[in-house]
């Protein structure tokens, strides 16, 4: 299989049909090098291929309508490519979505039109599943990734030390051992089938459980593709977390987990300032209504007792000053209104009675002369002494405390600050720490959240496959109870023996093609890597697809161990071990391989890999990756070359002929 031409219009930057031809040399052989700057729409090229061939969702195309041409309410967008078979058939495949003659188009407005042309023959489309189905029989989509792939594919596979682990069912599929095992399952479906032919029970309980069977295996089928669309959003945050976290330990020279750290202090720092100003109010309303008076508080005390002393010694005087008429008052009282005596009082007893009187009161007269210092009248001494109550029983007393726990709230406020200036001096140090730590903070919630969806879908998973086993063993238990017909449990055997035997021959096949993935792998990876000495051997696990690295002295290497030029030299090999294991002559597109690479891998693939990939190959690459030199090393194998130019001021991508220096 091999590309001739992919024609795109109207997609992104590509406002008008643009055509890309790929040219083979005489022995059928395509190496093609598209240069292009960052943003002129090598990635575009990629997409274009893909769409081209398995179509894509409504509002997915929508949003990559040329802008220009939307904002004119033209929203027909077309791919078109032309391809060899490996029958020598030419297949050209044009797929177009268009609104039609609405004035403001949306996403929902647009219809998708496919028309295959087959050797020069239009190939009727009535039924667009089954030439879609053609199309993924020829060029299945799982195993595209293996094919067509740029530097973030490549990084996914040199991700971790198990990054090939979670490829296993793609890597199957590559391989071939998908269909094997698909086939199995079909002669096994086969004999389910031809069970319900003769067995005597009611067709309803077949079916019904059956029904039940497909039902919870669509379910299982539907919950492990959830599953793996959420580790791969689950990686994503990961990987967006740890380059997040590399990137602010390089700058700030600080652990990023500290940032929970930081933001404590900056939430102390505001509730420490706002109550140091509730302390402050509440001392400058003290010191509004009571500091004048308090200044005098040493002196309540002497006040209250001489403001006491003057009133008893005032009490006492006046009591002897009148003792005489007091006296004769209460002499004279005794009889009014009546006497109190059974026998009147003669007037010498009155007059005895009154000198006794008179004396008693003259003899209360104070002993000590009080001096009056305040000389205040009973009104005007109540006001003083509820004045120095209201004084005492005030906060007044408290202000030393208040002025204290201001001062120690202010240095520790001080203090704060000084510590939050270690998150950046400049305001873009600031932005920039406030941003990642934001990043950071968002992944962990995604993570958190992603993790426990993944783990509620583990559990549905191990329900769900519970339940079908269950269902199984019923419909066994069901069919065991029937006799079979002679003829029909012949056939059930045979379905049996075949599904064993493919079973075998799938153990078999998948140990060869390992071990041939295996080889061709580390040969490709001895000649690219700059460490090849480092490693002796290569293995590949036959049943999780797990690769050990071994090194001269046979102890295991992490992969993680590499550094991440090698890495990534590992992930191209893999490539090339699948695309040469597979057999599947199909063409192979890398975008911008050679970003993180250094001088030395650099050299190993342009002159190793890349003449070497595949019958066809198709380099999309920036003028830094294949430089002059570089492209002076792979001009010999080159079919043909080119470039795409984007106009900043038209926002428009054309191609021109021939890299960036021929």
């Amino acid at each position: 299989m091999k590309f001739n031409k992919i024609t795109i219009e109207n997609y992104k930057s590509f406002q008008y049909a643009t055509a890309v031809a790929f040219p083979q040399s005489s022995e059928g052989k395509c190496i093609f090098l598209m240069g292009g700057m960052n943003g002129a729409g090598k990635t575009s090229v990629m997409e274009a291929l893909n769409i081209c061939l398995y179509g894509a969702k409504q509002d997915a195309v929508y949003k990559c309508i040329n802008r220009k041409e939307l904002a004119k309410g033209n929203a027909y967008v077309s791919f078109e490519l032309e391809m060899e078979s490996d029958d020598f058939e030419t297949i050209l495949i044009h797929r177009s979505w268009s609104a039609g003659a609405t004035d403001k188009p949306l996403f929902k407005d647009l219809e998708e039109k496919l028309v295959v042309v087959k050797d020069g023959k239009r190939v009727s489309v009535q039924n667009k599943e089954m030439w879609q189905d053609y199309i993924n029989a020829t060029i299945p989509k799982s195993i595209t990734q293996f094919f067509f792939f740029d530097g973030e594919k490549i990084q996914e596979i040199a991700a971790d030390d198990h990054s090939e682990v979670r490829l296993q069912s793609s890597l199957e599929a590559a391989l071939g051992i998908q269909y094997i095992s698909r086939l199995a399952n079909d002669v096994l479906y086969l004999k389910q089938e031809e069970r319900k032919g003769f067995v005597e029970i009611s067709d309803e309980d077949i079916n019904f459980k059956e029904s039940e069977l497909k039902k919870e295996q669509r379910r299982l089928q539907n919950k492990i593709q959830e599953r793996d669309e959420l580790s791969e959003e689950l990686i994503k945050f990961k990987n967006q977390q740890e380059e997040s976290q590399s990137r602010f330990r390089s700058v700030f020279n600080l652990d990023p987990e500290s940032s929970e750290v930081v933001k404590q202090k900056e939430k102390k720092r505001i509730q420490l300032s706002n109550k140091s100003n509730q302390v402050e109010n509440q001392i400058k309303t003290i010191t509004e209504q009571f500091l004048p008076w308090a200044l005098a508080g040493s002196l309540f005390d002497d006040v209250k007792k001489q403001i006491e002393s003057e009133r008893d010694n005032l009490q006492q005087n006046a009591i002897s000053d009148n003792a005489k008429v007091l006296a004769k008052q209460i002499v004279d009282n005794l009889e009014i209104p009546e006497p109190i005596t059974n026998q009147p009082l003669t007037m010498k007893q009155k007059q005895q009675f009154e000198e006794r009187v008179f004396r008693l009161l003259q003899g209360s007269k104070s002993p000590e002369t009080v001096k009056k210092i305040l000389n205040l009248s009973d009104r005007d001494a109540a006001k003083v002494l509820n004045k120095i109550e209201e004084i005492e029983q005030s906060e007044v007393l408290t202000l030393e405390e208040l002025i204290k726990e201001k001062s120690e709230i202010d240095n520790e406020i001080r203090s704060i600050e000084l510590s939050l200036q270690s998150a950046g001096t400049t305001e873009g140090e600031k932005e920039l720490f406030d941003e990642l730590q934001s990043i950071i903070e968002g992944c962990s919630i995604q993570i958190g959240r992603l993790s426990v969806r993944l783990s509620n879908l583990n559990e549905e998973i191990v329900i769900i496959e519970s339940r079908i086993k269950e269902i199984e063993l019923e419909i066994n238990k069901l069919y065991e109870k029937h006799n079979f017909s002679k003829e029909k449990a012949h056939f059930i055997q045979e379905c049996d023996a075949i599904a064993g035997l493919m079973n075998t021959y799938m153990v078999k096949l998948r140990k060869n093609k390992v071990h041939l993935l295996q080889e061709k792998t580390f040969e490709m990876y001895k000649m690219l890597s700059s460490k090849a000495g480092l490693v002796k051997d290569l293995e590949i696990n036959d049943r999780s697809y797990e690769i050990t690295l071994r090194d001269k002295n046979g102890h295991e290497m992490k992969k993680s161990s590499l550094s991440a030029g090698e890495k990534e030299v590992f992930a191209l090999s893999l490539l090339w071990g699948l695309a040469q294991t597979s057999q599947l002559n199909l063409p192979i597109i890398i975008d911008t391989p050679l970003s993180r690479l250094d001088s030395i891998h650099r050299d190993n693939i342009v002159n190793h890999y890349f003449p070497n990939a595949a019958n066809q190959v198709i380099i999309l690459s920036t003028d830094t990756e294949v430089d002059n030199n570089y492209f002076k090393n792979l001009e010999p194998h080159l079919t043909g070359a080119a470039r795409l130019e984007f106009n900043q001021s038209n926002e428009i991508t054309t191609i021109r002929e021939g890299y960036f220096w021929n």
